[in-house]
């Protein structure tokens, strides 16, 4: 594609947009963003971009107007007497029937509630101001750039998206953009980068900010008593399903360099998060279920194969072969000689089992 062309295109698309009411800027935002999906899913990237760019285009103009509607409406000395509150506003203006900003902030108090604005007709603004750029379309652009091997285009993509995370739609879109911010400094081969980047998608984890249970966790490791593993999984449980993979990518970035302590914390928190979400999943998949030993834990999971295939998906079933690997490393032989038996034996995925089989050998 002729990205000089298709730049003056864009340029004469968005002058056109003005044409367009609100409300067909809305349904032709929403078409092409759907089009670009569509286009990127079947693989036909410069259309996926194409249709990206028109769908940020008529994004923009609709936001544009609705400020600017917005605004008008808050001149008249009536709406002025309000203040900022936004429920006051709303009222003043319905009797007024001043419809169309009626219809704009009913539209966003119904998406995001009145007290997401606090009640704030000024926050309300500067939510729209920051909604003008399409997140979820600036993210798929980066998309597009990534598979094509421009990582640095897709870098700045992501960056935009995220600097606009706060009117994504899906709120937690944000980390999948963070993750994507990590690939792609592993891709550049810029691994202090990444670790920035993947320790950034923990500054809200409070699993990750809780030294009680990290110092717990490894104090039961290193243990040299029988039955260790099992004390392991029977005390401690863990809820920030989402970092399951950034604690793994972080596990073995420190391995890599020789830190084994802190990739064996990393190792406990990827490892007790994968438990605990599969163990929540079997115990309502099946009512008379209750963790007694881990290798009854890793049978029952065997028999759903959406289970085995999200285990696969988060690296949850890789956490617990590194916990038992980044154990040993550590000197915690019984812990890692006692999870590598049951792994060995009952892993549901192939290849971590002989992964197990080739770590106990080794010990």
């Amino acid at each position: 594609m002729n990205k000089k062309i298709f730049l003056i295109n864009c340029i004469l698309f968005f002058l056109m947009c003005g044409l367009f009411s609100q409300t067909n800027l809305n349904e032709e935002s929403i078409k092409n963003y759907r089009l670009a999906l569509e286009s990127f899913e079947n693989k036909n990237y410069g259309d996926a971009l194409k249709y990206s760019e028109f769908a940020i285009l008529y994004k923009r103009q609709l936001i544009e107007k609705q400020i600017e509607s917005l605004k008008t409406s808050l001149t008249s000395r009536q709406v002025q007497t309000a203040g900022d509150e936004l429920d006051s506003i709303l009222e003043i203006l319905t009797k007024r029937k001043e419809n169309v900003s009626v219809e704009i902030i009913n539209f966003y108090l119904k998406r995001k509630g009145l007290n997401y604005f606090n009640n704030s007709m000024q926050n309300l603004l500067t939510y729209l101001q920051e909604s003008l750029l399409f997140p979820e379309a600036q993210k798929l652009i980066g998309d597009i750039y990534r598979l094509e091997g421009e990582y640095d285009f897709a870098e700045t993509y992501y960056l935009l998206a995220l600097d606009n995370a706060d009117v994504l739609d899906i709120p937690e879109q944000k980390y999948e953009i963070l993750y994507l911010l990590a690939e792609i400094s592993r891709l550049k081969k810029d691994y202090n980068k990444m670790e920035v980047r993947l320790l950034n998608l923990l500054v809200e984890d409070k699993n990750y900010k809780n030294n009680n249970l990290i110092s717990s966790m490894l104090k039961t490791i290193k243990s040299s008593k029988k039955g260790t593993m099992e004390k392991f999984f029977t005390l401690y449980r863990a809820d920030s399903y989402i970092f399951i993979d950034a604690y793994n990518q972080l596990a073995d970035f420190y391995y890599d360099n020789q830190e084994f302590s802190k990739a064996l914390e990393f190792a406990c928190l990827s490892a007790i998060t994968s438990f605990s979400k599969i163990s929540e999943i079997l115990e309502e998949r099946n009512i008379d279920y209750e963790y007694s030993t881990f290798s009854k834990f890793l049978q029952e999971a065997s028999f759903y194969d959406d289970v085995v295939e999200w285990g696969k998906k988060s690296s949850a079933w890789k956490s617990f072969n590194i916990l038992a690997k980044y154990a040993k490393e550590n000197e915690c032989q019984t812990f890692a000689r006692e999870l590598l038996v049951s792994l060995a034996q009952f892993s549901p995925v192939l290849y971590w089992q002989k992964d197990a089989v080739l770590l106990l050998e080794e010990m």
